[in-house]
């Protein structure tokens, strides 16, 4: 049978108005599709949720679907007879066929999977996802639902990387990274999906408060009291569920130390592996009030409150100049001090490909440029 695809995108046109005047009348302004139902079904993971749109009785022999996915959610392996058409709307996920390596799908990205393709799709780690689903030739059969992903198959290369016995990032470091960035992005619906899997990795709540805290002096108080506010909200509606976080240890009280200043330039030096000497230059010549704010508030104030470990605070560093983009020059200066303090090459390389997914490629390739001369200076130096 020959399919009439002009009429299958116009069932799919007047499908997104109807969503639109739904989402409307609920009060969603904005929103193209509500999340319909969800579904609890052994032929997915996570949080899943379905708008069945249209069915084949819409005369041109398809069935159309709005499915949202949780952070981490996905299918099982599975086919369809007569194929599918998926139209990523929302966020960033994953899509890989039988036998071949897995794909990172955003919004805009269409993929088309050939009848009885075995493949599964589903949201990424840190981000949701919402795709549009089309299942043309619906007469040939409904899909073909096979066996569970793994959480190796789901991860990816990385996980392979990490049972391989490579120093990569453990759990509660890529929460930091993704919590970094999507603060610094403003992005504070994946956020909320990133603080809840925080949470879950272990990080304290006085953990990702020092993780805000910090990125205040990296991307503004704007983006940092947001975030904040995005924590408590989240930490709300995890107590309603009844569960209860770890508050963790204590800060230490604001240095009120006369010498702060020393204190910064002895924390900096820790961190670049050798003291400041000679004449200030640069922005520290030109602007010096600006020299003594970063010694004595960043690395006198926000370094000395402890909770956090120097690498711990370092990767919440790196991942929000590379989210902000813009900024290679310092973010050259904190990979480097990254290396100095212990964070790997491997374990950068990695926190670039976590934010790939999250944030996007350009930023992604952006940082990989950097850290290649990061390297390359390293190498040059040894």
């Amino acid at each position: 049978m020959k399919i009439n695809y002009s009429k299958i995108i116009l069932v799919i046109i007047s499908s997104l108005f109807v969503m639109d005047a739904s989402a409307q009348s609920q009060g969603d302004s904005g929103a193209l599709y509500t999340k319909g139902e969800k579904i609890n079904s052994p032929n997915f993971t996570g949080s899943v949720w379905v708008n069945r749109i249209t069915g084949p009785q819409n005369g041109v022999n398809c069935t159309v679907g709005c499915v949202s996915f949780e952070p981490g959610a996905r299918t099982n392996w599975h086919s369809h007879p007569g194929g599918q058409i998926l139209i990523v709307i929302e966020g960033t996920g994953y899509y890989q066929e039988e036998g071949k390596p897995r794909r990172i799908i955003r919004k805009g990205d269409v993929i088309t999977c050939s009848p009885n393709v075995v493949h599964w799709h589903g949201a990424s780690a840190d981000t949701s996802m919402t795709h549009i689903a089309i299942g043309p030739d619906a007469a040939k059969g409904p899909a073909v639902w096979l066996k569970k992903v793994t959480d190796e198959e789901y991860a990816g290369p990385t996980a392979q990387n990490a049972m391989s016995g490579r120093a990569s990032l453990n759990a509660r470091q890529r929460s930091i990274v993704s919590i970094a960035a999507f603060t610094a992005k403003g992005d504070l619906q994946n956020l909320n999906g990133a603080l809840n899997n925080g949470l879950n990795a272990g990080l304290t709540i006085n953990e990702i408060k020092e993780i805000l805290v910090q990125l205040y002096a990296y991307c503004g108080f704007p983006r940092s009291l947001n975030a904040i506010n995005t924590f408590i909200s989240a930490l709300n509606e995890r107590k309603a569920k009844g569960i209860n976080d770890p508050i963790g240890v204590q800060p230490s009280p604001v240095n009120s130390d006369p010498n702060k200043y020393e204190t910064g330039k002895n924390n900096l030096a820790k961190l670049i592996g050798h003291p400041e000497n000679g004449p200030k230059t640069g922005y520290a010549e030109f602007v010096p009030v600006i020299d003594t704010f970063l010694k004595e508030h960043l690395f006198a104030d926000i370094f000395s409150r402890g909770v956090l470990s120097y690498q711990e605070r370092e990767l919440t560093t790196i991942s929000a100049l590379v989210s902000l983009g813009g900024v290679e020059s310092q973010l050259q200066g904190h990979m480097t001090i990254g290396q100095n303090i212990g964070i790997t090459e491997v374990q950068l390389k990695e926190m670039l490909s976590i934010l790939e997914i999250s944030i996007g490629k350009k930023e992604a390739d952006a940082g990989r440029e950097v850290l290649s001369k990061v390297i390359g200076a390293k190498k040059q130096g040894s």
